[in-house]
């Protein structure tokens, strides 16, 4: 099965986002070096507090995936979507993604090298994923255990459950869709964030049910990782920790976040309960940088802050200090053209779109 996830698939195209608590669309049309803004939304799950566990990306039921189609079609309809064309994204912990090194060598043996090798890499039999590769670095590099230089080639090896994406795909049919290509988040992400921009990032994608890590440099992908440490999990820390229900405890971190302004009541108790989740994520970013510098030499000079959970109150200056770099909110319209009237809304949804936005900016 052929099912190339790097490949560029033209002018309108829609860009779809099928999260746990939402479902988002985005249609561009490309003008020249730009993005013409022609409709954009999102609808929430009903309930995805309390049926965490039956996310699209992680269940086989059939009604879940009936009812994914049906929101989407509603949404559709609502924004009044005009193209069929559209990229659909694939969440980083529905996948399998590794950074593998060779010998230099011709293309033609890198295919074959990666059919043997992957079977180190996927923990499922090959006959269930679709494989795809990218070389992200050739030249001199340095080998991952010994450290030590030497001439071949870093690729980035994507693995996707062929079920995961036959979903996607019988979802699109349903819906008279045309997809053009399925691709991971990280490169929506790093489309719409890191456009044209060739400096050195960090996207950190906190959802509902896991966060993202994609290390961008030299405008190519290097890394991408996920955690099962997220959204939910600060609600129902926040929930347990507090004695309240679920809803409350989501209203409470909605609220007051991370805020470091006050030092007693609430405030202070919400503070200390998110500081567990959070310190985990802050670890993850710290090991992904350390990794990246040790075999590249290069320091990331940026994180950038991207779905609804980073937007928590007081997140970014933590994040800021703890780890001594800077941390800025995603903003996905720098090459969109809109009306002003759209700039502080636009501003306010960028992180949650930036995953859609990137997925209609993809090129045919």
């Amino acid at each position: 099965m052929q099912f190339n996830l790097f490949k560029k698939k033209s002018k309108s195209c829609l860009g779809i986002d099928i999260g746990t608590a939402s479902i988002k669309i985005v249609q561009l049309r490309r003008e020249e070096e730009k993005f013409d803004l022609e409709t954009y939304g999102e609808i929430s799950t009903v309930g995805y507090l309390e049926r965490l566990n039956d996310a699209f990306q992680t269940t086989s039921l059939k009604t879940l995936q009936a009812i994914t189609r049906e929101m989407l079609r509603v949404l559709l309809e609502k924004t009044e979507a005009s193209t069929k064309n559209a990229v659909m994204t694939i969440p980083v912990f529905s996948s399998f993604v590794s950074v593998m090194e060779v010998p230099e060598m011709a293309e033609k043996e890198i295919s074959q090298a990666i059919e043997f090798e992957a079977r180190r890499y996927v923990p499922i039999p090959i006959s269930e994923v679709v494989l795809d590769w990218k070389i992200i670095e050739s030249g001199m590099i340095k080998d991952d255990i010994s450290r030590k230089p030497f001439r071949g080639k870093r690729i980035l090896l994507i693995a996707v459950p062929v079920e995961v994406i036959n979903k996607y795909l019988k979802i699109a049919d349903d819906l008279g869709l045309k997809v053009r290509a399925l691709e991971l988040e990280s490169f929506s992400l790093a489309r719409s964030l890191m456009f044209g921009d060739k400096s050195s990032a960090c996207i950190l994608d906190i959802g509902v049910r896991a966060s993202s890590f994609t290390i961008v440099d030299k405008g190519v992908v290097q890394m991408s990782h996920s955690l099962d440490v997220a959204g939910a999990e600060m609600t129902k820390t926040l929930a347990t920790g507090l004695g309240v229900a679920t809803q409350r405890a989501e209203e409470f971190k909605l609220t007051h976040g991370f805020d470091h302004q006050e030092e007693n009541g609430k405030r202070k108790d919400i503070r200390e309960l998110l500081n567990v989740p959070i310190e985990r994520i802050a670890d993850e970013i710290d090991r992904m940088l350390r990794s990246y510098e040790t075999k590249t030499d290069r320091k990331m000079e940026k994180l950038i802050l991207a779905g609804g959970a980073t937007q928590l109150m007081g997140l970014g200056d933590y994040i800021e200090n703890r780890l001594d770099i800077k941390a800025v909110s995603a903003f996905p319209w720098s090459t969109a053209i809109y009306p002003v009237v759209l700039q502080e809304a636009l501003k306010k949804n960028g992180p949650e779109l930036s995953v859609a936005v990137g997925a209609a900016m993809r090129e045919e």
